[in-house]
């Protein structure tokens, strides 16, 4: 297909910069809340539209709710969201499993925070309403359509007509006996709810009767190294089919792998990007602390120096999506690989870098179990579907 070309922006295209996880605590650290994307805010301000996903609230007010997990580390100081301003986002998803770690309160207080620093807020709100509203941002006479939704919930997190939460798509799981032998791993079914997917469906019809290009945030998934859950796929591909241009997939702490599904690209996980962990801090009296299992999870054990950034070296991998759009449809989808410090501070790495392969080569293991190749172009990557890296061109994902 020849060689791979650039496609930068102009007056007829609009550029998308999507990145994962962000939980900014800067103020609780006594540092400057600017400090958390202080390597990456000029390239992500490249864009004409930034958007990330929301791991917290932001806010003083609520108190801490039952969970059967641990979650008093979901709520942060109002102050942060200038972390937030200063990496010049657009727009975030709130649909977060920890939206209402805090109840109510703490989750109004986060929406009001945000929408007053001119942040525009999907997934999540006062009622379902409010929360299924999507956010339609216009640059350049094209307009871009965000909705988002989540699938890692517990019950009470739902918004309803007089609840606020956030927008599901909430999941059944089965185990089903694969073979013989006692005791061997069973087969996990997940089944979205029906009636959730259907309510997505017809948000999507009436945003892209709205807006050129359709975004949609999910979080979903697992935070098992490579694992797509079987909803995951279903739930994706009939989003397309209604009319979403780019899925774009939060919560689990790694990089997924790509897939290009009639043309339309999903991150099944854009993995943490800037999530700033207190799990190493003592936690209040009476909070609930058990962890998950180890048996799926990896240890809680903490490496010295990373208490604020733990786990296996996996997830100090993050990536950042670029998305060239113009009226008529996607034009490039790529990604510019990302290394995450041990202060939680996410860094854009060059490929001259041999973390920008470390990178590389961990998604594309994921990538190519989806039939997806992956072509290096510069310090960015382009998703695409061809035989070799050298042979993407400009536009693949549309092949």
């Amino acid at each position: 297909m020849g060689t791979v070309t650039n496609q930068a922006s102009s007056k007829d295209t609009v550029v998308i910069h999507v990145v994962g996880d962000v939980r900014p605590r800067r103020v609780e650290c006594g540092e400057a809340p600017e400090s958390l994307f202080a390597m990456t805010h000029q390239k992500i301000k490249e864009a004409d539209i930034p958007f990330c996903h929301l791991e917290c609230n932001l806010s003083t007010r609520g108190c801490l709710q039952y969970r059967p997990r641990p979650t008093w580390n979901g709520r942060n100081h109002p102050g942060n969201v200038k972390s937030l301003v200063s990496a010049g986002f657009s727009a975030v998803s709130h649909a977060t499993n920890n939206c209402l770690d805090y109840g109510p309160e703490a989750l109004l207080e986060t929406l009001d925070v945000l929408r007053d620093n001119n942040i525009r807020v999907i997934g999540a709100g006062k009622d379902i309403a409010e929360a299924r509203k999507p956010a339609i941002i216009e640059k350049k006479g094209l307009r871009v359509g965000f909705l988002a939704y989540c699938s890692v919930m517990d019950a009470q997190d739902v918004a309803r007509e007089d609840r606020p939460g956030c927008v599901p798509i909430r999941v059944s799981t089965y185990y089903e006996v694969q073979d013989s032998n006692p005791g061997a791993p069973p087969g996990i079914i997940t089944i979205p709810l029906e009636d959730d997917v259907r309510a997505m469906e017809e948000d999507i019809r009436k945003l892209r009767n709205q807006a050129d290009i359709v975004v949609v945030s999910m979080n979903w998934g697992t935070h098992q190294p490579g694992v797509v859950a079987m909803y995951q796929p279903a739930v994706g591909h009939r989003a397309i089919d209604v009319g979403a241009d780019l899925i774009v997939g939060h919560h689990s702490a790694l990089i997924k792998g790509i897939e290009i599904y009639k043309g339309k690209v999903i991150f099944y996980s854009l993995a943490h990007f800037a999530l700033d962990m207190a799990h190493h801090l003592k936690p209040p009296p009476g909070v609930y602390t058990r962890g998950p299992s180890t048996l799926y999870y990896e240890s809680r054990s903490y490496e010295p120096g990373w208490e604020r950034n733990p786990g296996p070296k996996e997830r100090r991998y993050t990536m950042m999506v670029r998305c060239v759009a113009s009226k008529k449809a996607v034009q490039k989808v790529s990604f510019v690989p990302g290394y995450i410090n041990r202060l939680a501070e996410p860094e854009f790495v060059s490929q001259n870098d041999p973390r920008f392969h470390e990178v590389l080569n961990y998604a594309e293991c994921w990538c190519k179990e989806m039939g997806t190749n992956l072509a290096v172009e510069g310090d960015e990557v382009v998703v695409c579907k061809a035989t070799a890296r050298q042979e993407c061109g400009g536009g693949c994902a549309e092949d």
